[in-house]
């Protein structure tokens, strides 16, 4: 009878592994949708399609905002015990668009039609140390809740083409920037044990990071009837402004040091880009 209790324990607990085993080093490789705040530029956008839209005959197109992009990441997590762990982790998210408007602009004479494109592009390498404490659920089930410090590089690229039936007038413009910023994430994790080995897992988190002072390399190129003439700069920056024309319209663009100046400008900085936003992702987990 003693013998037959402990066969049918020692069963039990085979079957019950993939909950009971205690992990001490797991690997986590992740892919899902990363979403932005995008501020100054979002703004921007809408404010020089705003423009257009008010000062323009039959536009059509629409500019792009910031939204979301694909977000890959991995970590490493040490466990302390049952709950506690610490996890060191980096990633790439990306996001881009093209995207213009096209119409016919008024002129005391004549009316000339126009097109612009606009191409940004921002990479983003987050790296990250995150706290995590594990509950488990049932079965092979578990949840961990995570926060830490996040450090981010940001790529950002924009291209600008416009042409215009005035002349006739053809332009290229394009801003290629990086910087860093330092925010916080945190958010919750979900598993499920396959295996001693492998848990299918699911997180999603809310990532801080503001970036500011963006300062690149700054090219324009201009074609007319005379000829094309290009102008650049190393030492450009994002700025934000307003422009008034009969009403407010927040503008961004690519000025020196001293930004833009003018009677119909206003309230001008340096620009910033807001990439905060929430993650979601899901992927594989390894017990090492």
């Amino acid at each position: 009878m003693i013998r037959k209790s402990m066969i049918l324990a020692a069963a039990a607990l085979v079957a019950a592994g993939p909950a009971l085993a205690q992990e001490k080093v797991v690997f986590k490789l992740m892919g899902g949708i990363a979403s932005v705040n995008g501020e100054d530029y979002n703004g921007g956008v809408l404010g020089t399609y705003r423009l257009a839209l008010d000062n323009s005959a039959g536009l059509t197109g629409n500019y792009k905002t910031l939204s979301s992009g694909a977000n890959f990441q991995a970590e490493i997590v040490n466990y302390w015990g049952a709950h506690f762990g610490v996890g060191i982790g980096g990633g790439y998210y990306r996001l881009s668009s093209t995207s213009g408007i096209s119409g016919s602009a008024p002129l005391p004479d004549p009316v000339y039609d126009f097109t612009s494109t606009y191409a940004p592009k921002f990479s983003v390498l987050p790296f990250f140390v995150n706290v995590h404490y594990k509950f488990q659920v049932a079965g092979g089930a578990a949840l961990e809740a995570f926060a830490g410090p996040v450090f981010q590089i940001l790529q950002f690229g924009f291209r600008r083409d416009a042409t215009s039936t005035q002349d006739p007038l053809a332009e290229t413009e394009t801003f290629n920037a990086s910087d860093t910023a330092l925010g916080i994430q945190a958010g919750i994790s979900a598993s499920w044990r396959l295996s001693n080995w492998l848990s299918v897992i699911a997180d999603g988190f809310y990532r801080s990071g503001k970036f500011a002072d963006i300062k690149g390399n700054w090219f324009l190129s201009q074609t007319t009837s005379a000829g094309t003439a290009t102008t650049s700069s190393s030492a450009y920056y994002y700025w934000y402004y307003e422009l008034t024309q009969g009403s407010r319209y927040s503008q961004t663009g690519f000025f020196d040091s001293g930004g833009p100046t003018g009677d119909n400008i206003s309230n001008a900085r340096k620009g910033r880009m807001d990439m905060s936003g929430f993650v979601i992702l899901a992927g594989l987990k390894f017990s090492l």
